[in-house]
């Protein structure tokens, strides 16, 4: 069985939709328990998280998917920059997640979601971070953007299943999926989400996160390699930092059980 036919079982009972100034927004919800809320990255979708979902059953999870992503409507005109991003997940947070909880960051995830959990830190019980940035990548914020520019689509569904490093395979139809949205049109609409005015907005308001910190990373991650979590480690003296062996950029994919694991025994900590 693939990674997407474990990731959509039940699914379907899992997904909810709400209208956020007019855009249907999709978001998984599943379990009971303490709230932990996860925001993924480009070019993913709130499946990413699903894996993680059988070993953690005891929490209550939210995922939303992101600006024109998943199940989430592109909207029909206007940008769809760092600044779009983040307006459609302030009004998310707004509406759906309780009053305090956990927040599980990856990639462009961790960029909004470290942004909005400085300007609201009261809300947040901890923070488990995976493979993200606070300080930047060339290949990331240009090289990754020009090449899809270039080679369009087809490029992401070859890199997702490259940044694998287990045994285990994406289902056509999610790589299909994830990859849909990247369009020429869509790059020409907002291509900042990195862009080194927001990681050093970030940076500077990092002081205000004094909760506990759980980092954890695939060794063999290829988009934000180690050093990445070096710098967040150092940014957060409270952070634990975990690796995880023979595992890439798609940790939840690759290494669900050990991450969940991971999860757990940080929150059960305090």
């Amino acid at each position: 069985m693939g990674i997407a036919e474990k990731g959509h079982h039940n699914l379907a009972l899992l997904r909810q939709t709400l209208q956020l100034d007019g855009l249907t927004t999709a978001y998984l919800e599943a379990g009971q328990g303490e709230t932990l809320v996860a925001l993924h990255g480009i070019p993913t979708s709130s499946l990413l998280f699903a894996p993680l979902f059988p070993y953690l059953p005891n929490y209550h999870w939210l995922a939303p998917d992101l600006l024109g992503q998943g199940q989430t409507a592109v909207p029909p005109t206007g940008r769809l920059d760092y600044a779009a991003y983040a307006k459609h997940l302030q009004q998310f947070m707004a509406r759906v997640p309780p009053p305090q909880f956990h927040f599980l960051l990856h990639d462009l995830g961790g960029l909004l979601g470290l942004d909005w959990a400085s300007a609201h830190p009261e809300q947040i019980k901890s923070l488990i971070l995976c493979s993200t940035t606070i300080t930047g990548s060339w290949w990331v914020s240009r090289g990754l953007y020009a090449a899809n520019w270039v080679l369009g689509r087809g490029l992401l569904e070859w890199g997702l299943s490259f940044t694998l490093k287990r045994a285990q395979h994406l289902e056509a139809a999610l790589k299909a999926e994830w990859a849909k949205p990247w369009t020429r049109r869509r790059l020409l609409r907002g291509a900042d989400h990195f862009a080194g005015s927001h990681l050093q907005r970030i940076r500077a308001n990092l002081h205000r996160l004094q909760m506990p910190v759980l980092i954890v990373w695939g060794e063999q991650d290829n988009v934000f390699p180690l050093p990445h979590a070096t710098r967040l480690q150092q940014a957060f003296p409270q952070a634990s930092l975990h690796t995880l062996q023979h595992c890439g950029h798609w940790s939840p994919l690759d290494a669900p059980q050990e991450i969940a694991h991971s999860i757990q025994k940080f929150l059960s900590a305090f």
